[in-house]
């Protein structure tokens, strides 16, 4: 048996998974606003060797893999950004309840390792896997193999600039793609303007959002939301054709508000420079069991 830990901008997961990559037991936590303080390493810590303990006593687990923000290194988990931390010793915290083998990965990177094993990519050769949640990640494979650069993980698409002198992003950028694409910058404009309190969450926002949706303001922040996924997604299919791209993380959770426009925009205009090859606009079928999977594979 393995342990997959997914640690997100604004939630952890862990599953207990089998032989055949399926996650037999899960449980979660979100990281909200009191945990977003100096306590915040502690209470990541504390959490991940609390469900280490618990699931060690029942199972004999042979790999705990770890999918992180930022760019894991050399056992550590370095520039979380979207959580204000520069660097965190993973490894040597886990090992206090463990003394097997733990590997590290990018979330993004691991997402879409599944995604192209078990999902909505496992047919195509060529594909890019996106990961749109706090912010933006993203993993590419050519000739059905993960495109590895030497020196980091490479691919941060959520920080290629899509509008110059733009919005700050937490990379210390003005106008990268995530600033402008990321759900919870798309959350948190959408509370905005529907007059909503600021703890409202994604499920409740969704409900209201289908009863409001036609409403201007709204479809205004829809229309410059898809606008703006546009020139990203023309901008990754310029520079890698892929057969197909893949989007996930809690984008999925918003398909059908947000995928049917997305891909009546992009199929219908010239954003791309072959038009013939447009890629294959998918929706990731693992959700967000995805990150957790990934992070097991070997």
């Amino acid at each position: 048996m393995k342990i997959g830990i997914d640690i997100g901008g604004s939630h952890i997961g862990i599953g207990l998974i089998d032989k055949d990559e399926n996650i037999v037991e899960k449980y979660e936590t979100d990281i909200n606003g009191n945990n977003k303080s100096d306590n915040l390493n502690e209470f990541i810590e504390n959490y991940i060797l609390q469900v280490i303990k618990k699931i060690s006593k029942e199972h004999e687990i042979e790999l705990i893999g770890i999918a992180s923000p930022g760019t894991p290194k050399d056992g550590k988990l370095t520039s979380l950004v979207n959580l204000g931390i520069d660097e965190f010793d993973i490894t040597k915290i886990i090992q206090k309840e463990f003394n097997g083998k733990i590997q590290i990965n990018n979330d993004a990177k691991c997402a879409g390792l599944a995604e192209k094993q078990y999902g909505s990519l496992k047919d195509y050769d060529d594909a890019v896997f996106m990961c749109l949640g706090t912010g933006i990640g993203g993993a590419v494979f050519l000739g059905g193999k993960e495109l590895k650069p030497k020196r980091n993980p490479g691919f941060e698409i959520g920080h290629m600039i899509i509008k110059k002198d733009g919005i700050l992003c937490n990379c210390g950028k003005k106008g990268c793609f995530e600033t402008y694409c990321s759900m919870k910058r798309l959350k948190n404009s959408l509370i905005d303007v529907m007059g909503l309190n600021k703890d409202t969450t994604a499920k409740e926002l969704l409900e209201l959002l289908k009863e409001r949706k036609e409403e201007t303001e709204i479809q205004k922040i829809l229309k410059e939301y898809i606008d703006n996924l546009i020139i990203g997604l023309s901008n990754i299919t310029d520079l890698l054709e892929p057969e197909a791209i893949c989007l996930g993380g809690s984008f999925v959770y918003f398909k059908d508000i947000l995928y049917k426009m997305l891909l009546e925009e992009f199929n219908s205009r010239r954003y791309v420079f072959n038009k013939n090859t447009l890629p294959e606009i998918k929706l990731a079928s693992l959700g967000n069991d995805a990150g957790i999977i990934g992070s097991t594979i070997m």
